[in-house]
């Protein structure tokens, strides 16, 4: 009995030196949400619409820096110091695969930012590139952790990440390229002028971040049970919260989607389109699943 007690006692410790989360990074990564969510509404319609006034160029790169902030955030403040390794080690891959790509024309096909994204690592890779990075990684393995549950182990985790990360990157190759001339290809490929080498890498890419957080985090990491309010009549607020704050990378990823689906509908770009109308539906039948499946930390 003595010694089941210090065993217990050993693994509280060990969990609590693991996960230290943080009050100050929970408020900040919340407030990056909300304020990403206050602006997401005008810049939508906006951008779907073609109205973008010449002052508010500058929104597209704020708005990827606060993604990937909120991310950053989060993850520190759901795992603490493991979570500010996997997010560190997540952003070097991004950047460092981003520099190669740009100077080298491998993995992703020869392409060149232009100057529409500040400010650039070295002259080069835009800061608000290696943030998205985030946003996508971490947003594409939470909704495959999310769908999965407890089937398919690290590797069909890091597969399905890297999946779901191509289908992000189907939708947003014709807004950064036509719409909004964040980068421009000098390779091409059938689709939008997008070499398939390209999604090949994406894929690579959301593969390896993947096995990098799955790797660094806790077990169960990704699919905490929301905690219900423990008041008897919770405000709204209280409700939302917490939802938000276990589910923040999967919401990015989505509202992201949802974002490049409405600007390619509205500006002709159908099969681009298409994919984030499927994505979304899929979201959706499987978050209708995930409601009525009880709750696991597998």
């Amino acid at each position: 009995m003595q010694s089941e007690t210090k065993t217990n006692r050993s693994v509280r410790i060990v969990q609590s030196d693991s996960i230290s989360p943080s009050p100050l990074f929970r408020l900040l990564s919340l407030v990056c949400f909300f304020a990403y969510c206050a602006v997401f509404p005008g810049s939508t319609i906006t951008v779907a619409l073609d109205a973008v006034p010449s002052w508010g160029l500058w929104m597209g790169a704020a708005m990827l820096i606060v993604q990937g902030l909120a991310v950053i955030f989060w993850a520190l403040g759901m795992y603490g110091a493991r979570g500010g390794v996997a997010v560190t080690l997540a952003a070097v891959l991004a950047w460092a695969v981003e520099h190669i790509g740009e100077t080298t024309g491998w993995p992703f096909g020869r392409y060149q930012y232009t100057e529409m994204l500040q400010p650039q690592i070295l002259g080069i890779v835009p800061v608000p590139i290696t943030l998205a990075w985030l946003m996508a990684g971490f947003g594409s393995w939470q909704l495959a952790r999310l769908a999965l549950g407890a089937r398919g182990g690290r590797l069909g985790l890091a597969a399905l990440t890297g999946v779901l990360i191509v289908v992000l990157d189907l939708q947003i190759e014709t807004v950064a390229t036509f719409i909004n001339a964040y980068w421009a290809w000098i390779d091409t490929g059938p689709y939008y002028q997008v070499p398939p080498q390209n999604f090949v890498a994406w894929g690579g890419v959301g593969f390896l971040m993947a096995l990098i957080v799955t790797l660094l985090l806790p077990h169960g990491a990704g699919v905490e049970p929301v905690t219900a309010p423990s008041a008897s009549n919770p405000s709204p607020w209280a409700r939302v919260l917490p939802f938000v704050w276990h589910r923040l990378p999967a919401l990015l990823y989505i509202l992201s989607s949802i974002f490049f689906t409405a600007a390619n509908l509205a500006r002709g770009y159908p099969l681009a389109g298409l994919v984030g109308v499927v994505f979304l539906a899929v979201a959706v039948w499987i978050g209708a699943t995930l409601r009525r499946r009880p709750p696991t930390n597998d």
